[in-house]
């Protein structure tokens, strides 16, 4: 035990826990016991001065011009207003570790007599750490506390744990509001068990998801720190998280061992950690146990919803499939597929498989089917069995929504199902888009650009240009503009971000600097760019290369990706050849590729014809 005497600075604590010790008067002060102005800035005046090892000079007339704001003519022989606030806050410290504070992990002292304070430190547990109890001192008996008292409380922590952890962690202006889940360390030794270590830490992100109070940055912005080994306290300012939770895979003893760590951004404070061992199999067991814990010290009273584990094979598989999912190319969506359907025959029962494999192919109707019904189909049976397994299962509610709206064009189911996976899981940054989207596409431009901006708020860096596109399409050329730019600044290598760019350019009739933007990525994605540029000479009336070109994309060259009949419709559009644009419409209502119908700019010169109309009522647009 570190001790800091009542002497005028001996003993002094330990320079390394000052840090430490700062971090719990914060958490003191913003107690209701202590919120009161003059209590509190007393008790943190004469703290200070103790740390800074002037306690000596503190005198009852400086603390009344220093503290309390009186005038130099103050007189401490007549006016009592320092002995008073002292003896309430003596009071007040004595209520608190005999009652709530018992638990904490420091212990401050206020003589009878005197302005130095004593605060003592006591060490924590190597496992399942939080602030342990205070013992008393071997050289004096601790003042107020029988030693029966003591070890009945001691006894009553370590069994309390995590729930005197919660407790003591989140009062008043200290709760944590927001969480960051860092990739967690692969020190297994195989580099092939990278999978395991970001499988754990994408599963621990979505336990915490579902607390609708606690703010849960989103993978695509935490994983950016992988590997990195930056300060916590830079990570918590870039991503505007209170808290940080690293954690670890290792070989141990012939066993695996799994760590998690939750510590303070603002100062890099260790809040809890926790060991756990077991043999390779039981690693889906170890992963749902550590999540309990985890979500009691940062929100009491919120229990993380109890998960079946799964069969050890199938969730290794299921960790596979998931390390798969962010690369976004067709050859990784087949891989997830594979391994999704391998770990279902393992374990027919896993339900975040069945939600996995709907929401692939969700997103692969939209993405990479060449018959999205068909896609989109597989989704909903796959999302039904899970829903069926685990009625409260947020990933299959998103992916029934999303292709009900955008596939099966059945708006209001694919809404109310997107809500719900909302419901479930208000933390999930992709559940925020998906809806985001569904929004813009009905022409609801307020509640699409509230949804993108959350989904932006939770994924901080990560390109989010939702809330831009949304601008777009409201015709708020200028505000999205701003937003696009704003994702092309913070990232320079993005190429996809230029045709964005360079559309509202054209849309404010700005011809030469939307041709810029196209250009400049031209050389990287030309299958993107060339409708855009086709596009643009239309728009600008050069109708002999825009036909040119309009050709070429229809009669695409082997290797060559082809265009969307949606972008196709929109280059006749614009040249003014209205009957082959609804034929290019009539093809794309066909793939279900109509999604922007409603709200896109380049569907302008379309919409006083009467077959425009009659389109949208066919689409369940209309509205």
């Amino acid at each position: 035990m570190d001790v800091a005497s009542a002497g005028s600075g001996s003993a002094e604590l330990d320079p390394a826990r000052v840090a430490d010790f700062r971090g719990y008067l914060e958490h003191l002060l913003a107690l209701p016991l202590f919120a009161a102005r003059r209590r509190g800035q007393l008790l943190r005046y004469l703290v200070e001065q103790k740390l800074a090892g002037h306690a000596g000079q503190v005198t009852e007339y400086g603390i009344a011009l220093d503290v309390f704001e009186k005038p130099t003519s103050f007189d401490p022989r007549i006016e009592a207003t320092v002995r008073v606030e002292m003896s309430r806050l003596r009071r007040a410290l004595a209520d608190h570790y005999e009652s709530a504070g018992a638990a904490d992990p420091w212990l401050i002292e206020l003589p009878g007599r005197g302005y130095v304070p004593i605060l003592q430190s006591h060490l924590r547990p190597a496992v399942e750490t939080v602030e342990a109890l205070p013992a008393p001192s071997p050289a004096r008996a601790a003042p107020r506390y029988k030693l029966v008292k003591m070890v009945a409380l001691a006894l009553a922590i370590a069994a309390a744990g995590a729930i005197l952890a919660a407790r003591y962690w989140h009062p008043g202006k200290s709760a944590i509001r927001s969480v960051v889940v860092l990739p967690f360390e692969n020190l297994t030794g195989d580099a092939h068990n990278e999978y395991l270590a970001d499988g754990i830490t994408e599963q621990l992100t979505d336990a915490l998801a579902q607390i609708p109070s606690l703010r849960v940055v989103a993978r695509t912005s935490a994983f950016q720190f992988k590997g990195k080994g930056a300060d916590i306290r830079e990570i918590g300012r870039r991503l505007d998280a209170d808290a940080v939770i690293e954690g670890s895979l290792q070989y141990l003893d012939g066993k695996l061992r799994l760590t998690v760590q939750v510590n303070r951004s603002a100062d890099g404070y260790h809040i809890f950690s926790r060991m756990s061992d077991g043999a390779m199999p039981e690693l889906g067991r170890l992963e749902n146990e550590m999540v309990p814990p985890v979500v009691a010290v940062l929100r009491p009273g919120s229990a993380a919803a109890s998960r079946r584990t799964p069969d050890p094979q199938a969730y290794d598989l299921y960790l596979k499939a998931r390390a798969y999912r962010a690369k976004g190319t067709r050859d990784a969506f087949d891989q997830a597929i594979t391994y999704l359907n391998q770990a279902i025959e393992h374990d027919p029962q896993y339900a975040d498989a069945y939600a996995a494999l709907a929401s692939e192919y969700a997103s692969g109707a939209v993405n990479f089917a060449h018959e999205p019904p068909d896609y989109a189909s597989r989704a909903k049976a796959d999302a039904a069995i899970a829903l069926e397994l685990d009625p409260a299962c947020s990933r299959a509610y998103a992916a029934q929504g999303f292709v009900d709206s955008l596939i099966m064009l059945d708006w209001n189911k694919g809404e109310r199902e997107l809500r719900k996976a909302v419901e479930l899981m208000p933390q999930n940054a992709g559940n925020h888009r998906w809806l985001g989207t569904v929004l813009l596409a009905r022409g609801r431009f307020p509640e699409a650009i509230a949804e993108h901006r959350t989904a932006e708020s939770l994924d901080p860096l990560a390109p989010g240009v939702g809330t831009a596109l949304a601008y777009y399409m409201a015709r708020r050329y200028d505000d999205a503009l701003r937003q696009f730019l704003k994702v092309r600044d913070l990232h320079p290598d993005l190429i996809a971000i230029h045709p964005l760019v360079g559309a509202v350019w054209q849309e404010k009739r700005q011809f030469d600097k939307a041709m810029a933007e196209y250009q400049l990525a031209l050389p990287k994605i030309p299958d993107q760019v060339n409708s855009h540029i086709a596009l643009l000479l239309a728009t600008m009336g050069r109708q002999g290369e825009a036909r040119k070109m309009l050709a070429s994309l229809e009669n695409p060259k082997a290797g060559e990706s082809p265009t969307s009949a949606f972008d196709l419709a929109a280059m006749y559009a614009a040249l003014g050849d209205r009957d082959t644009a609804f034929q290019r419409l009539n093809r794309a209502y066909e793939q279900r590729s109509v999604w922007f119908l409603k709200v896109h700019p380049a569907m302008d010169p379309l919409r006083g014809d009467p077959r425009y109309a009659e389109l949208l009522k066919r689409t369940g647009l209309a509205e």
